[in-house]
């Protein structure tokens, strides 16, 4: 169950379709966990603005990213935990996190050059799959490091879920490929070096194929290490302690992207935790009586039928619940409520006592 994976696993990743409320889910599971367990971390890629200023922090944040940041005991005490809470926030930066990587990998003469290269400080938007790879080389580093007892991972929208779950072995094949290894220095490859012929100075000019040349040779050695780790994190998910839990929400499009999420990780074997229906709409507890008296028949009768719309809503949102239900029994299906509040504190406080 999903209250026995807060205090038991080590890494809960969290994953759905955009717009679903995936990131506050990903929050409130944080909170949750962090009145069970000393140390907890909710890594996120995309942040919603509100969550960051509930969180206490400011854009810059979202912007740098960087090393994971404990909540100040005021922010503790407004999400309902005590001011010891271990509690931290981080914003995924795949640029900080490959640096780190190089730092580990080469030498600080190796690393201050490859990092010189248009290449590598490009190679965000260049390498498909860099954003998911790096997500996951921070995460299992830092579950080696034993730096925390449980980390929440919010992974991007599910546009890009399936390609989240895919991007070790595809790194891993990009690394190994015959295009990547043309560029390879003599020595590593049985294919001789493109940057050896002097044509291809004369079809980049002098600047980029010097910065090519330093990036290809300086790169072997970190290319090397990551096709060793995407071996590893190929396994990630089978691992007893982590698990995966999946977002969506009643309407008709997120329930189409939830059911094609589920059914994709069935097929790679991936167990699901638990599904979370997210603002789920909950029938009006409107009632005249409420108001008292000396209220006017026409405020009486719009409220009223603003209560007829609000009960459809919910019913709409129930039917569709129980028919994807039936479609995949067995599993375990935690709703959350439809909350109308700018208080970021109040949406994760309620959702994490319902958790708990």
């Amino acid at each position: 169950m999903l209250r026995d994976a807060l205090y038991e696993k080590r890494c809960l990743m969290v994953c759905g379709g955009g717009g679903v409320g995936k990131t506050t889910v990903s929050a409130s599971l944080a909170v949750a966990a962090a009145h069970v367990r000393k140390r907890v971390l909710v890594v996120t890629i995309d942040p919603a603005k509100r969550l960051l200023q509930a969180f206490g922090f400011n854009d810059a944040l979202l912007q740098e990213g960087g090393a994971p940041l404990a909540l100040s005991g005021d922010v503790l005490t407004r999400l309902g935990l005590p001011e010891s809470a271990g509690l931290s926030v981080a914003i995924l930066n795949p640029k900080w996190v490959l640096d780190r990587i190089v730092a580990q990998s080469l030498t600080p003469g190796q690393g201050s050059k490859l990092k010189d290269t248009v290449i590598y400080r490009e190679m965000g938007q260049m390498v498909h799959g860099l954003q998911e790879y790096t997500a996951y080389e921070w995460v299992t580093r830092m579950l080696t490091d034993d730096e925390y007892d449980l980390i929440v991972l919010d992974t991007p929208p599910a546009f890009h879920a399936k390609e989240f779950f895919n991007a070790p072995a595809k790194i891993r094949n990009l690394m190994e490929s015959r295009v990547f290894q043309i560029f390879i220095p003599s020595g590593h490859s049985w294919i001789p070096s493109l940057l050896t012929f002097g044509w291809v100075e004369k079809l980049l000019g002098e600047r980029i194929y010097r910065e090519s040349k330093m990036f290809f040779e300086t790169f072997t050695g970190l290319r090397d290490r990551i096709i060793a780790r995407c071996g590893k994190l190929a396994e990630f998910f089978s691992q007893r302690e982590v698990a995966v839990v999946v977002v969506g929400t009643p309407e008709s499009t997120p329930v189409l992207e939830l059911e094609g999420l589920i059914g994709f990780l069935e097929e790679k074997r991936i167990p699901v935790e638990a599904v979370v229906m997210n603002q789920v709409e909950r029938a009006s507890e409107f009632t005249p009586e409420i108001l008292g008296s000396g209220i006017s028949e026409e405020l009486l009768a719009k409220l009223s039928e603003l209560k007829l719309h609000q009960d459809a809503k919910a019913d709409r949102a129930f039917e569709s619940i129980q028919r994807v239900k039936s479609r995949h029994p067995g599993r375990e299906w935690v709703e959350f409520p439809m909350v109308y509040s700018l208080d970021g504190f109040e949406i994760l406080k309620q959702n994490a006592a319902q958790m708990r």
